[in-house]
């Protein structure tokens, strides 16, 4: 196996930990999110109003799979999908008071869980791994 492939593949390993340290963290604390819908609720609530399309793209979802996740946040009232001004056909998403609580408490418990899981890495190691990882993701 070629270097590149094995570091993509701890990349993926080490993403899919985090999902699973989240979820589990999540669930002990009775937060009733998934990390996927956390991630689209926080990114919303720190860009509210955008399109739909917006928040796919930044999450790397297809807009079917993003429209079940902003129907599920929308019928557990953590979401609101309104028109928009200019253009009736276009909605946006804005997260309602609920959600916004909801995003303050998993990201508190979020915060913790990835204290845990960076655990025993020094400050200049993550540092150096950040940057890594940026250019990584400017090669794409």
């Amino acid at each position: 196996m070629s270097e590149r492939l094995q570091l993509s593949l701890l990349l993926s390993h080490v993403v899919n930990r985090q999902a699973v340290v989240l979820d589990a963290a999540f669930r002990a604390h009775n937060i009733p999110l998934s990390v996927e819908q956390y991630r689209l609720l926080f990114l919303v609530s720190h860009q509210p109003a955008a399109h739909q399309e917006f928040y796919a793209r930044k999450l790397g979802r297809d807009r079917s799979s993003l429209t079940r996740m902003i129907q599920q946040l929308e019928k557990s009232g953590m979401l609101l999908r309104l028109q928009s001004d200019l253009d009736r056909r276009s909605l946006h998403v804005e997260p309602t008071h609920e959600g916004r609580e909801w995003v303050q408490k998993a990201k508190i418990v979020a915060e913790e869980a990835m204290r845990q899981l960076w655990d025993g890495i020094a400050a200049e190691e993550r540092e150096l791994l950040n940057g890594l990882l940026v250019r990584l993701r400017g090669n794409s």
